[in-house]
């Protein structure tokens, strides 16, 4: 008898639980629309920032890399300012109207930034454009004297780098500021944040990308330092990669994935080889570029943790085990 009545309560609750009940939301309609967009604003603001944020990290270490590598990258050589430049046009539709989330100082004086202008998102520490005194978050309001759509300013950018001369003038807290810069000569391969939870990284033979969850799972900037090498190799000694301009390159890249953009790129086939390779040449990048790499190798063992497979080699990957990686990395240091 119990039973029977327990089965029964067991399965009025079980429909009832089930049944969708009557909304007694607080909002109506329309104050619920406002909601929604008000919410799409604020996650769209911390999604910008962060990516920009990441940019800025990426860029600084980067700068250092292809600067000290140069002469290593012949068919990658550009003229670069240390500037990454981007407009709202760059995001998505529902994105843009967090554009402005980029600038760090969105939230000191945000009623003063503007949205229709193109924004220089990061300016490489130790590059002519942080020597000269250009800020991350200024405003570009003509470029070497001529006024600029959102459509033209990467092509004007572009003849001043081939020029090797820029002028720009900018506003900053509505303030107008000139500055003039001459360009300098590195590897052209931007390094970009690459939306993804998962920690890796990817060169494609023009750029090459970090995810977003690398930069949360990494404990020492010599990590990410030691990935961007690892890709730098990829993109000068398999791809032979002739890099691109530094307008080209997207500090705000919601949609931009490693692609094939050479047709020879498509016979290009990583191995375990090409992979230690490109260990033992991008901790030299590295190093030449005067950043540590101790504890580089401190990354792989991380990675073990989350995947123990990882740890020995196998015939199923093309990734040498991290075992091995780390070993091979550690004694690389110990004799450069």
């Amino acid at each position: 008898m119990h039973k029977n009545i327990l089965i029964i309560l067991f399965i009025k609750f079980f429909i009832f639980s089930c049944m969708p009940l009557k909304e007694t939301s607080l909002f109506s309609n329309s104050n619920r629309e406002e909601a929604n967009k008000d919410e799409i604003i604020l996650q769209g603001n911390v999604v910008i920032s962060a990516i920009a944020s990441a940019s800025r990290k990426m860029h600084d270490i980067s700068w250092k890399i292809m600067k000290a590598n140069k002469s290593y990258c012949n068919e990658g050589r550009i003229n670069a300012f240390g500037i990454m430049v981007a407009s709202s046009r760059d995001l998505d539709l529902d994105l843009r109207p967090s554009f402005l989330a980029a600038s760090p100082y969105y939230n000191i004086y945000s009623k003063n930034l503007k949205d229709d202008l193109a924004m220089i998102v990061s300016v490489a520490e130790e590059s002519p454009a942080d020597r000269a005194g250009l800020k991350e978050g200024d405003f570009i309001l003509s470029i070497n004297g001529n006024n600029y759509t959102i459509n033209s300013y990467k092509k004007l950018l572009k003849v001043a780098a081939e020029n090797n001369y820029l002028e720009l003038t900018i506003l900053r807290n509505e303030e107008t500021f000139n500055f003039s810069l001459n360009s300098e000569i590195t590897c052209g391969y931007p390094v970009q944040p690459m939306i993804s939870p998962i920690p890796n990284a990817y060169a494609d033979g023009s750029k090459i990308f970090i995810t977003i969850a690398t930069l949360d799972f990494i404990k020492d900037d010599q990590e990410l330092a030691f990935l961007i090498g690892h890709e730098l190799a990829h993109n000068i000694v398999h791809y032979k990669g002739k890099g691109m301009p530094e307008a080209e390159a997207l500090p705000l890249p919601i949609n931009d994935n490693p692609i094939i953009r050479n047709i020879s790129d498509v016979f290009i086939f990583q191995s375990g080889k090409k992979e230690m390779e490109a260990d033992m040449l991008g901790v030299e990048y590295v190093l030449r570029a005067g950043i540590k790499q101790d504890k580089a190798a401190d990354y792989f063992r991380r990675l073990s943790i989350y995947m123990p497979v990882l740890m020995k080699d196998s015939i199923f990957r093309m990734h040498p085990g991290n075992i091995k990686r780390a070993v091979e990395i550690e004694n690389k240091v110990k004799s450069y």
